[in-house]
């Protein structure tokens, strides 16, 4: 990889995050073929075929070490991860037996990745498909299908479709278990660019065959094939989604105290009952 490619962030850190991100950043720019051979290795990555930016963050172990380490550091390792998943599918891309590229977005919280790995543990992938999961409106994907292209692969595109509160949920519940969150204001403006992304990328490859999951609950999916049925992605733009997700974060996060509550009660009751047998 060359030296100085992984962009350091534009704001202010303190000094334990600004030494965290050189870290990542040297590790990833001098050990690159290193990460690379642990991400084919690992189960998740269906021998490397699968690319994510997020899995690349499981690489460092300075990042997995804890629930509080991954909340910490997120951020600072994020452009490293990415920089390492983009080595990952150029290599990918150019193998010989690769002949179908899928592009994987939604919104955080959507499922995503659970959408790939169950479909990795029951063996449903094919052998020759590549999928890199990441922003459809980041203008690195529209290089991407350009080298998907190139290299005269089938492309088709999958938007893991839920409704604003669906994703709000799992993204609290994903922060809660593993310490890996989204803001509202990155939700807001992934889901509200989706619809414009797809339009813009359907004029500069026509080729590329889209399908839509959408879901109401993780478990009540619709799938949808064809660029026809674009409107359904559109929740509004981005201060109204804001809007609604703050709503959402508000509401979700009272019943989990209100929860919280009930359980220290009965926690406290039991012990109450207990003594009064004694």
């Amino acid at each position: 990889m060359e030296k100085g490619q992984i962009r350091k962030l534009n704001k202010e850190l303190s000094q334990e995050l600004l030494d965290a991100q050189e870290y990542f950043i040297y590790e990833a720019e001098n050990h690159t073929d290193f990460y690379l051979q642990n991400y084919i290795e690992s189960p998740s990555s269906y021998r490397g075929h699968y690319i994510c930016a997020d899995l690349f963050k499981e690489m460092f172990q300075k990042y997995t070490e804890s629930i509080d380490t991954r909340k910490k550091y997120a951020e600072v390792v994020h452009n490293s991860a990415a920089v390492l998943s983009n080595e990952m599918f150029h290599q990918i891309a150019k193998k010989d037996e690769i002949k179908k590229c899928l592009f994987l977005s939604g919104v955080p919280g959507a499922g995503k990745s659970f959408f790939i790995q169950s479909l990795i543990l029951s063996q449903a992938l094919e052998e020759d498909i590549m999928v890199y999961e990441g922003d459809i409106s980041s203008p690195s994907v529209l290089e991407k299908m350009q080298v998907a292209k190139e290299n005269n692969l089938d492309m088709y595109i999958i938007i893991v479709n839920p409704t604003i509160e669906l994703a709000q949920q799992n993204a609290i519940a994903r922060h809660y278990e593993i310490g890996r969150g989204a803001s509202c204001e990155t939700m807001a403006r992934i889901m509200s660019r989706i619809p414009g992304a797809l339009e813009n990328i359907h004029k500069l490859f026509p080729e590329i065959e889209l399908g839509i999951y959408n879901k109401t609950t993780n478990y009540a999916i619709d799938y949808l094939t064809g660029f026809e049925n674009m409107n359904l992605l559109n929740h509004g733009d981005y201060e109204e989604i804001l809007k609604k997700l703050y709503y959402y974060r508000e509401k979700i996060l009272l019943e989990i105290n209100q929860d919280l509550k009930k359980k220290s009660e009965g926690l406290e009751n039991s012990e109450v009952d207990r003594c009064e047998k004694r």
